[in-house]
């Protein structure tokens, strides 16, 4: 069999498995929901970038965009630049985590060279980037085609996309595997990976939350915009009428995806061959956890005279899981990355915007359902049959679950929002009314989610890196409380706010199709109906989860 045999075939192995492990219903059938979730959110992402690219190339025919038209292509040199480079510490992320070994490794690399068993990973990863990628790019091609009336786009837009996605895999993996080869083959970095993990996760968000990665980004963006990774933009645009995009620059963006390509091929095989034929750092034996097994007795026999006996060995227990897997709690911590620009603003300008309270409350109120209630069931891990068969009900269950997440979070909230409502320019009553409603919409939150949770558990551990696993909750459980939240949210800011109101009649108005518009006192009636199903949510969630812990069996 040939090496370009060899190397398809690895490839073609690695996506059969991963496409079966995300499709086999006997394995999980959540596994699968996310992967239908994942097809729709393509399927709507293809959808919108046609729509938006027919408008941009309707309005660039007509005229409309003249400054785009004629700056376009510059500027799309520079974001497309960028975007490579943020697609390639995707993929170097990804080495360092999950991607960084060989499915067994012992028997492909004595049937294979080591540059074909990485030619097969790299090609894997290549037909990965593109599942991503490929729909929206087509999306954008016939959008702009379409608006435009040309049918280059149509060809030169998924092309584009196809070549910039072979540097973005050819540099992130080598690079990524060269750093899984420092954090797996150094003692001092095995040991204490879990502590580094957290660090490099509170420096980038300190990065991000000060405008230094933005300032870097920028600094970047004028040399990245004149280097050759620009020139795939010129491929991108070939034929787009109005943007400037130059024949000899669109040709050279394929020779400089091939040459990155092979640099990246020879330089990934050095440092396949170095870290596939290595052996792991010993980490040595966990450090023992004496402080905190020490003071849970005592701490379950303080609350056991408050809460009961059975309710407080729950809380205690899921606070222990907490303790032990620190990991699992990094999620919480996922809306401050949309909260980054505003941190930086008020490190920048001294001034606190007057809806940072509000913001914060969505916050406190997001953490606190997603920190022990987001998957009570798979968070019982091995323990869930004993705690199936022991004499706890479905009430007692649920409850314990609530109350671990509220007698932690809750004080942490109200602190927050009292913290941030405190240094804004609100008045007194604005910042009383928050204060007041922080518990009641956290303990709101906590009983949605755990319906939420328990209806669509997980079991499986996800890996963080190959060697470090945690149990998370599902993609789906996550999805239907972050849109329950954010669509609360949405239909009482247009509910409550006439600016509002006024403002997202406009937007919506703007992007329906054939003329349609929606009036700002439709708007308000059609918010006010979603709200009061919203509202109800929470109840019927709870009742849900008291129910099914009740009549929940193993399969």
């Amino acid at each position: 069999m040939s090496a370009l045999n060899h190397v398809v075939r690895l490839a073609r192995i690695d996506v059969t498995r991963m496409l079966r492990k995300h499709t086999d219903r006997s394995e999980s059938a959540g596994r699968v929901i996310s992967t239908v979730v994942f097809g729709l959110v393509l399927v709507v992402a293809t959808l919108a970038s046609a729509y938006g690219a027919s408008r941009l190339g309707a309005s660039l025919v007509a005229g409309e965009l003249s400054d785009v038209a004629a700056n376009g292509i510059v500027a799309a040199r520079g974001l497309v630049a960028v975007f490579g480079v943020i697609g390639s510490v995707v993929v170097i992320v990804r080495a360092i985590g999950q991607r960084g070994t060989l499915t067994n490794a012992e028997g492909v690399l004595t049937i294979v060279p080591t540059r074909q068993a990485l030619l097969g990973l790299l090609l894997a990863e290549y037909v990965y980037v593109l599942l991503w990628l490929g729909g929206p790019a087509l999306g954008i091609g016939v959008g702009l085609a379409v608006g435009t009336g040309t049918v280059w786009p149509a060809l030169t837009v998924p092309l584009g996309v196809a070549a910039v996605a072979v540097p973005i895999v050819a540099i992130g993996y080598p690079l990524g595997l060269g750093l899984r080869h420092f954090v797996t083959r150094f003692a001092f970095v095995a040991r204490n990976k879990g502590r580094l993990i957290v660090l490099v996760f509170a420096v980038y968000f300190a990065l991000v939350a000060t405008g230094s990665l933005n300032a870097a980004v920028v600094r970047l963006f004028e040399p990245l915009q004149a280097s050759p990774t620009g020139w795939f933009a010129d491929l991108l645009f070939l034929g787009t009428p109005t943007l400037s995009a130059t024949p000899v620059r669109a040709v050279g963006a394929v020779g400089v995806a091939l040459a990155l390509g092979l640099a990246g091929t020879v330089a990934g095989t050095r440092v396949a061959e170095a870290h596939w034929f290595s052996d792991p750092a010993l980490a040595g034996e966990p450090e023992p956890e004496t402080p905190a097994e020490a003071a849970e007795p005592g701490l379950e026999r303080r609350l056991a005279p408050v809460l009961g006996v059975p309710t407080a060995a729950l809380v205690v227990l899921a606070w222990r899981r907490a303790i032990r897997a620190p990991m699992k709690l990094l999620y919480a911590a996922y809306p401050l990355f949309f909260a980054v620009g505003i941190v930086a603003d008020i490190l920048q300008t001294g001034e606190v915007p007057p809806y940072l309270p509000v913001g914060t409350l969505v916050f406190v109120t997001w953490a606190a359902g997603v920190i022990f209630t987001l998957n009570p069931l798979g968070d019982q891990g091995a323990g869930l049959p004993s705690t199936l068969l022991s004499r706890v009900d479905g009430r007692r269950f649920v409850h314990a679950h609530l109350l671990a997440s509220l007698i932690v979070a809750v004080p942490l909230g109200l602190a927050l929002t009292a913290a941030a409502a405190l240094v804004s320019p609100v008045d007194t009553e604005t910042t009383l009314a928050l204060v007041v409603a922080t518990p009641v919409l956290m303990a709101v939150a906590s009983a949605l989610s755990v319906g939420i949770g328990i209806a669509f558990p997980r079991f499986e551990a996800v890996n963080i890196t190959r060697s470090m696993e945690t149990v998370i909750p599902s993609l789906l459980a996550f999805a239907l409380f972050t849109v329950h939240l954010v669509g609360t949210t949405a239909a009482l800011a247009v509910v409550y706010d006439e600016g509002v109101r006024a403002t997202a009649a406009f937007l919506v108005s703007w992007l329906l199709p054939f003329g349609l518009t929606v009036g700002a006192e439709t708007l308000f009636l059609v918010a006010a109906a979603l709200l009061a199903g919203l509202v109800a949510a929470p109840l019927v969630s709870y009742r849900y989860a008291v129910r099914r812990f009740d009549t929940y069996t193993l399969g």
